[in-house]
C-alpha cells in the first residue's frame, strides 16, 4: 500500500516474500512487480525512483532497511517497475 501511495495509478502485478536471516537479523525480502500506464508513465517512474531512498514506511513490526527500483521495462503502453526490499523483524 505504501508503495502505491508513491505511485498512483500504479498496479501491483506481482509479490514474492523469501524469509531472510543474517547472524544479528531476521527478517524477509519482498520483490513486487509493479504495473504503470496511462499519460507520460516514464516521467512518472522517474519522481518515484527519486523519491523511493528517502520515504519513510510505516509497517507494523518491521523496519524497512533497505528498498530499490531494481529493474524497469516496457509494457505495452506503459511500464513495468521491480521493486526490492529488506524488511527486518523489530
Amino acid at each position: 500500500k505504501a508503495l502505491l501511495a508513491l505511485l498512483p495509478g500504479a498496479e501491483i502485478a506481482n509479490r514474492k516474500q523469501t524469509p531472510w536471516h543474517s547472524a544479528t537479523f531476521s527478517g524477509e525480502h519482498v520483490t513486487i512487480v509493479l504495473k504503470l500506464a496511462g499519460d507520460d508513465p516514464t516521467e512518472r517512474v522517474t519522481a518515484f525512483t527519486k523519491a523511493l531512498p528517502d520515504t519513510e514506511f510505516s509497517l507494523r513490526r518491521q523496519l524497512v532497511a533497505d528498498v530499490l527500483v531494481s529493474e524497469m521495462q516496457p509494457f505495452g503502453d506503459g511500464v513495468l517497475l521491480t521493486v526490492e526490499a529488506l524488511l527486518l523483524d523489530e
